[in-house]
Formats: structure tokens, sequence, C-alpha cells
């Protein structure tokens, strides 16, 4: 059947099959298998059956065209057709001659498919199966040479290229039925087998009956290599500053790498290192100061006037205006210092915070140290006036300090009447030795981590009770559990809320290596394995 080219913006169903609107070579059609409306541009169609191509919302899957027809009982014959293409490098021309041999039908002339006239020639191919020793087939292409018109073909093709022999002509052969031939009533040049194409590999015989050709797949022509450039580890074969290389930089090296200062004296290596001294990114340790231009580098070797630059407080899209010695002038002016020292003080209240007397300077991504900052290193996550927001606490356990130890001990009262069992009451403490607290410290000890009231555990009683006069100057978060047993004096450890201070702190930037050409890919050469990345 002649199968309908596809169009745009066209409703479809299940069932529908087009054709695209060129010819493939792949002699597939394409049946819709989601139902939708086509695209406003033809999709990209696959080249392999069961393969689906989404077409705005049609869904198309991949068909051989003429599979409806050899499913049938009485199929259409198969038609067999070749095509040979001379080189005009090799063969002095690029003509195309076309055969047909006449043995799949009942046809006594020439055949016309798709607009080209086949010659009705004795033509016999063979050769053609794929096998599963995994070597590619050599077909043989036999052509009548009764009227000598195939040695006549060969002398004028070796009149160009000596002892050619038609060598490196393209040969095609395409398949299709009969009822698809031009002239016949489902004519359509859509329907086909997918083509195939081959290579004149060498002259196998010629006569004056017949010339037969051995033919190969572009994969297996001798003397033919893949990549067709011999490829040598770390050996650039490109011509340096040539169309490949496509360097044309101010930088010049010597063949050994070495720094020059002159174009006459430009030499490449050939090496890897040689291709990233002209190409690669340059990167140095530096410092700048908040609202300057002049980045002060470790080293400026090979940097040049026009390297952009990325780097900590560095302006998107700067680049080098000028270089002395180690020092950079930048287009524009530094946003942030490399490290600045100012006065604040860390807020009690909430200890990731500190407000300082200037954020001039300063950037989110700065390191922090300083006192009181336990531990250091935290970093900046935002600068709000001029409070510094730090990423954690500085005092993630709570803002106390150790203020001094001493030793404490408990007393108990005895208290009766109100229940069957006799019970002690804990009553307080005596200070005994060691630091002597003050209003507001705050006790630990073995029985808490924090002291807040007392709990008596005796008889399987629980009784809590805050302390008396004893205790009044304590400050106490958490319980105390303390049994009667437990008569004896024991350790404790005092501590009291720190009162932050004014301090000095240092921000520093989290990195102070600085990119130079940041816009630049390494082109590497011909370098294997690595190929061609801008």
């Amino acid at each position: 059947m002649a199968y309908a080219a596809w169009t745009d913006a066209n409703a479809y169903v299940v069932g529908d099959i087009v054709r695209a609107t060129a010819l493939q070579a792949s002699g597939l059609v394409f049946r819709c298998t989601t139902a939708g409306t086509s695209g406003a541009s033809e999709p990209a169609w696959a080249t392999d059956i069961g393969s689906t191509v989404t077409d705005n919302t049609v869904v198309w899957t991949a068909v051989a065209s003429s599979y409806e027809e050899l499913a049938e009982i009485a199929p259409s014959a198969i038609i067999e057709l070749f095509e040979m293409t001379l080189d005009a490098t090799l063969h002095g021309g690029s003509d195309t001659f076309r055969w047909h041999s006449g043995a799949n039908a009942d046809v006594t002339g020439n055949i016309i498919w798709n607009g080209n006239t086949y010659t009705r020639l004795p033509v016999q191919a063979e050769g053609f199966d794929y096998t599963n020793t995994g070597s590619l087939p050599r077909p043989t292409l036999t052509i009548s040479n009764l009227d000598s018109t195939m040695t006549t073909l060969l002398i004028l093709v070796n009149a160009t290229t000596a002892g050619n022999d038609l060598g490196g002509a393209t040969v095609k052969r395409i398949r299709t039925l009969k009822k698809y031939l031009d002239g016949e009533a489902a004519a359509d040049p859509h329907a086909k087998f997918p083509d195939e194409v081959w290579f004149v590999d060498r002259k196998a015989s010629e006569n004056r009956d017949a010339v037969s050709f051995e033919l190969a797949s572009k994969f297996d022509l001798a003397g033919v290599m893949l990549p067709k450039r011999q490829l040598i580890a770390n050996v650039c074969q490109w011509q340096y500053r040539g169309a490949e290389c496509a360097y044309t930089g101010t930088r010049y090296f010597n063949a050994n790498d070495g720094g020059e200062s002159t174009l006459a004296n430009d030499v490449c290596g050939k090496r890897l290192a040689s291709c990233e001294l002209r190409f690669g990114q340059v990167t140095s340790e530096g410092t700048v100061t908040n609202g300057s231009n002049q980045l002060v580098l470790d080293s400026a070797f090979n940097i040049s006037t026009g390297d952009p630059i990325a780097g900590f407080a560095v302006p998107t899209g700067t680049t080098v205006s000028s270089i002395s010695g180690n020092t950079v002038t930048m287009s524009a002016n530094a946003d942030a210092a490399t490290e600045v020292s100012v006065s604040g003080t860390l807020q009690a209240s909430n200890t990731s915070t500190i407000i300082l007397d200037s954020v001039a300077g300063l950037k989110v991504g700065m390191v922090v140290k300083g006192t009181y900052l336990a531990p250091e290193g935290a970093m900046i996550t935002a600068i709000t006036g001029t409070t510094v927001t730090m990423g954690r606490d500085a005092y993630p356990g709570g803002i106390y300090e150790s203020v001094g130890t001493g030793t404490l001990t408990p007393y108990f009262n005895l208290y009766s009447g109100r229940s069957r069992f006799e019970e002690y009451i804990l009553h307080g403490y005596t200070y005994t030795s060691g630091y002597n607290p003050s209003i507001g410290d705050i006790m630990v000890s073995k029985y808490s981590t924090l002291a807040r009231k007392i709990t008596v555990n005796h008889k399987g009683t629980y009784i809590s009770y805050y302390p008396r006069t004893e205790l009044r100057f304590f400050s106490t978060p958490e319980p105390l559990n303390i049994s009667y047993n437990d008569k004896g004096p024991f350790s404790v450890t005092y501590y009291r809320a720190i009162t932050f201070t004014a301090q000095t702190y240092t921000f520093t930037a989290p990195n102070t290596e600085y990119t130079f050409r940041t816009e630049l890919g390494l082109p590497y050469g011909s370098f294997p394995g690595v190929g061609r990345i801008r």
C-alpha cells in the first residue's frame, strides 16, 4: 500500500500509518500507537524497528514499510536494484549506474523506481548474509560484460587512478516490491527494505563475459583506520597556531615550556603540559582589600592582560587591566577584603550573632575567629546592619563558665505524722570547704548535671522539696537525687553565666585562591582519549 506523508497539526488515531516527507534509507514507516495531534514541525524519525517517537501529543512506533505486504499469503515479488556511484577524486567523475537483473519478476525491460531508470542487465549478487562468526560479510557483485561496457568503464577509471579498478565506488542494494514500482497502482518509493550501502574493495575477476567485485562495509576496508589519524600518547599532531589548534594568544613559551617574551621564540612542545600553559586556567594565592582594584598574588606567571578573574571578593566579569610584578590591577574594585579585624560583642541572648562596630569589608562565607568563640571557625551566613550571623552557636552547651569547686554536706530532718512510714526529708546543705558560691551561681555534682530542686528517695517515697535559707543563693535548673543514705559530703563545681564584653574578631576569606582565564576550555590537541572540549 502507498502510505500518506506526515503532516503538521493533524489529528491521528491509533493505527494510522504515515511515512516521512523525505525518503528514508531505513525503509521504515510509522504507526500511531497513542492518538493525538501532530506538532508544528516534523519529528526526528527513528531508524530501527520498534523505536518510538513523540510528536507533540502523538506517539509513533517504527514499523517496516513492507511488513503488511509480505505477511500476505501471496505477496508481490521482491525486486532487487543496484546503484554504483563513482568517486570524483578516485574515478574522475561522480556518475551513478543503475541495474536490475530482471530475475525477480516477469520484467522484460528496464525498471523505473523513484523516477530513476534501472537497466535490465545480467547481475548476480551473493554473500550478503550476516553470520555469528564475528566477521563482517564481504558480498560479491558480478555484472555482465558481454558488450564490454564494464571493461570500458574500468579503462576510464584507471586512467584517473592507475590500478584502481573502481575501488572505493559506492554500491547501494535496494529491495522493494513489484507493486511499489513506478507505474503500478500502489507505486510508492518510500515502501522498501532498508538500504544496504557497500563499497568496492577490489576487482575479483574480469573476462569478456563478466566482471566480479568484492564488496565491503565502510568498517572493513583494507588499509583504512578508524580514526584515520594515527594517535600517539601525549603527542599533539595539530599544527601549532593552525586552524585546529586555534591558539592566537600572547603567552609565549619554548619547546621546554619555559617562558618567552616574543612571538619569534614561541614554540609548542606538543605535550599536554604545553597545551595547558596556553589554554588552561591559572591559579594563584592572593589577597585583596575592600574597595581596591589591587590583587596581590604569590605569583603572576602566565597571567596576561585581559584574562578573566574569579575568586573571593572579585565581582563577576572582572578582568586583568595590567600587571606589575606580582600585583594585578583589576578592572573592578574588590567588594570585600581577604582579612578584616574589627571589634564586636557576642550576644548572650543568641550566641550565633555578633554585633560589630563596622561590617565594611565583610562578606557572607567568611570564617570568624576570636575570643568567646568555642569552637572557632564558624562561617558568616548573613549580615544585617552591623549584626553578623554565624552558622552555629558559639556556646551550643550554654553560656556558662566554671568559677570554682567545693564540698557540701547534706542534712535531713525526720518527718512523721502524715503516714505510717518514717521519712527523712532533705533540709539543706552545709558549706564544708572550697569555693564559697554567690547568688546566681549554678551547682553541678555527681547527683545531677545542673541543680534545680531537691528530690528525696526514702522507703520508696519521692518527695520534691525546695531548699531553705541554706541554698537560697543557688540558681537550680535541674533536680538532685539524694537519698538519706547519702549523708556524707560530696564535691560540687560552680558555674556562672558569662558576661560577654567587646573583643576583636578576625574574619578571613574561605578561599584565597584566584583563578584566571575562567571561561576557556582546553582544546587538548589530538591527545588520545581527551578530545576537543571547547
